[in-house]
């Protein structure tokens, strides 16, 4: 069956050529530092060393930070722009990522994420924290797959890495300035003082504001844009051998942020569908808003041993996240849900590398998580009093550590075939502990969990060529266990196959890399919310069973002119799933079959650039595309909870003069303005399904500068 798929996949890149995807660097350079020379490499640290991307054997897209800010990337959730096969659900102020159909759907304080999110090696636990994590960006890594050895628990659908710019010993000044429709003006500036041979700075800040997206008459336009940022590094190496950075960053979030549509039963159509009307214009009767505060310190340390390399990273980062919005999403209820929490989250990690790039090479580590949230959430009732009722209370001190250790060791049978291994042992605690008031019913809270568990990598690659790899493997990923309010939950486990091949033909000009994987998905968390209390249950749902198959191509036509065409099929099902409602299984609510919340079954993307050399400089036009098929939002695959299939396609045009030292891009992003779902939940206490939605169309420039 796999291998008819990837028959189909195959041939489905003759379509996907016509359309178009971002240039991202995905395992190159870009195009003008070596045009005649065919693709570049780009170094990437998805293993924790340094390795070109297209001999690491792992499926992944990487990104420049050049590349992600003429994509729009200014945030985690924008990370479909350059990363085809990866979904974002935001619901409410918390971003959610998918990976080859594997996600947690638990933002709450309790939930773990099934995507590890880091800053310069620093983990992001809570969903809030990722929606300013990414300016003055050197690069990111968006690695597909179970990285349940290196990365640990919570990477069972893959990891996400954001580098930033580091300092260097060059003095370099970097800005740029952006406006657009909806008030947009973006303005970033990164500058590198090196002070002495052994001492550097980097300097870097951000300020992203837009309009609302959403005209909420009477109230403030919601899903606006207020970011504020400012990141320095001061790096000091005394000798050749150490190497010691030094990190100190603040965020800030600030406006009304995401709002909610509602969509009454009574609009429904006949075939289950939504009448979802305007995604511009809706009436709302609770203002919302929307402060997010981060501070970050984070250390660096590397000390050359010879025979290995001693690595430190630690840091402490502390997050608060005060939000209200309409809960209800319209105005014949006056329903409001009030969120605040104060998050102190520590990473520490020490890891020691041998040096040797060939025959045994190893690394061993240990690490250390520490979170706690002093939580009060309040769902509230408006307009009975002059102050809102508190219907629902919560009020915890919630906390998590993680301990871990992990090895993993590769060893060169031949010049051209390596077989690696790897083990990591976690070590999970959790607590909560406060009260609930629940439409008057008050209840003390003291949930304790503790659990372990050993994952594991086993893989072989067989480099044919310099230029074409061939790679199996087989990865054990999991994601913690744990309690809601109203609920406990064991560890969930994937087990994931895979082989893959990366390739360059036709002299270096042409590159393809195909990947196909097997996940055997067990003791899956879903989170199953009563639509008549709003309240969330977390259980283990049983089985699932994922196939897919995915195949990148990029294509340096001539020294001018560049093709980029992904094509991927994803069949993910749950094999043993019945509700919390069930007494036996199965049972009429046995969802066995129902595809993965979003999961599409097809992802289409591509894209094609041509520089133009004329006006004493290089005109770049590009446009780009991607389609999805149809996906759901719940594991019950309603017609009213699906995103049906669409296309999204963006344009730009660059120019940059021969001799200076700016570029200028005009662009306009979602061209069909289609309206796109970022969620969709059935809420019987508003008598509706509840939506949100993805950015509509914006359009504008961006001046760059570079010194």
């Amino acid at each position: 069956m796999l291998l008819k798929r990837l028959s189909l996949t195959a041939s489905a890149l003759s379509i996907a050529a016509a359309f178009a995807q971002p240039a991202f660097a995905q395992d190159t350079a870009p195009a003008a530092e070596a045009p005649a020379e065919g693709l570049g490499e780009i170094v990437v640290t998805a293993t924790k060393r340094e390795t070109s991307a297209q001999s690491t054997p792992i499926a992944m897209t990487v990104a420049s930070g050049e590349e992600l800010s003429k994509a729009g990337v200014a945030d985690v959730n924008a990370l479909s722009n350059i990363a085809p096969t990866v979904n974002i659900a935001q619901n409410n102020a918390n971003t959610m990522i998918t990976i080859r159909g594997v996600s947690s759907r638990d933002y709450s304080e309790t939930g773990d994420p099934a995507v590890a999110v880091s800053v310069d090696n620093f983990y992001l636990q809570r969903a809030f924290a990722l929606n300013a994590a990414m300016f003055d960006v050197e690069r990111i890594e968006v690695l597909r797959g179970p990285q349940g050895t290196l990365y640990g628990r919570n990477a069972t659908a893959g990891a996400v890495n954001i580098a930033s710019v580091k300092p260097t010993d060059d003095w370099k000044l970097d800005a740029a300035a952006e406006i657009g429709n909806y008030g947009t003006l973006n303005l970033d500036v990164g500058a590198t003082v090196p002070v002495s041979d052994t001492l550097s700075f980097r300097f870097a800040g951000t300020r992203k504001t837009h309009e609302g997206y959403r005209d909420n008459p009477g109230l403030k336009d919601g899903d606006d844009g207020n970011v504020t940022g400012g990141r320095v590094h001061a790096l000091w190496t005394p000798s050749s051998r150490l190497s010691i950075l030094v990190t100190g960053e603040m965020t800030r979030v600030d406006g009304v942020g995401s709002t909610i549509k509602a969509v009454p039963y009574s609009d429904v159509n006949s075939d289950g569908t939504l009448e979802i009307g305007s995604s511009k214009r809706y009436e709302l009767n609770n203002q919302g808003y929307t402060r997010i505060r981060t501070k970050a310190v984070r250390t660096a340390i590397s000390y050359d041993m010879d025979f290995a390399t001693l690595s430190f990273f630690g840091g402490y980062q502390k997050s608060t996240l005060n939000r209200d919005n309409d809960q209800d999403g319209g105005t014949v209820y006056n329903y409001g849900f009030q969120q605040n929490e104060d998050v102190k989250d520590q990473n520490y990690e020490l890891r020691l590398s041998s040096n040797n790039k060939t025959g045994f090479t190893w690394q061993i580590g240990g690490y250390f998580f520490k979170e706690t949230d002093a939580l009060l959430t309040y769902f509230q009732v408006h307009g009975l009093t002059p102050d809102p009722f508190n219907f629902y209370t919560f009020d915890y001190d919630v906390g998590s550590k993680s301990k871990a250790a992990f090895a993993q060791v590769a060893y060169d049978v031949t010049d051209q075939l390596k077989v690696e291994a790897g083990v990591r042992y976690t070590k999970d605690n959790k607590y909560q502990i406060g009260y609930n008031d629940i439409a008057g019913a008050y209840s003390d809270l003291d949930n304790h969990y503790s659990g372990d568990q050993v994952t594991w990598h086993f893989g072989a690659n067989y480099q044919v060529t310099p230029d074409n790899l061939i790679y199996a493997k087989v990865d054990k990923g999991y994601k913690a266990g744990g309690y809601t309010t109203n609920s406990s939950f064991g560890p969930e486990q994937i087990i994931a196959y895979e082989v893959g091949t990366k390739n360059r033909f036709l002299n270096n000009t042409l590159q393809v890399n195909l990947s196909g994987f097997y996940y055997d998905y067990s003791d899956l968390q879903t989170q199953q919310e009563d639509p008549a209390t709003a309240l969330v249950y977390t259980l283990n749902a049983g089985k699932a069973r994922v196939w897919g198959a995915e195949l990148e191509t990029l294509w340096q036509v001539t020294p001018d002119t560049r093709i980029d065409a992904n094509v991927a099929w994803l069949d993910a099902k749950y094999s043993d799933f019945c509700t919390v409602t069930a007494a036996t299984c199965p049972a009429a609510n046995d969802l066995s079959g129902n595809r993965l919340t979003q999961a599409p079954e097809w992802t289409l993307s591509g894209g094609i650039q041509h520089d133009f050399h004329l006006l004493g400089g290089t005109l770049t036009p590009r446009v780009q595309t991607r389609y999805q098929s149809k996906s759901y939002f719940t594991f019950f695959n309603t017609a009213a909870e699906q995103q049906p299939g669409y296309w999204k396609s963006d344009a730009q045009i660059t120019y940059t003069p021969d001799d200076g030292p700016f570029s200028i891009t005009a662009y306009v992003r979602n061209i069909e303005d289609k309206t796109i779902l970022t969620a969709n939940s059935n809420a019987g206490y508003a008598s509706a399904y509840l939506v949100q939605f993805a950015a509509p169309r914006t359009y504008g420039a961006r001046l760059t500068y570079s010194f």
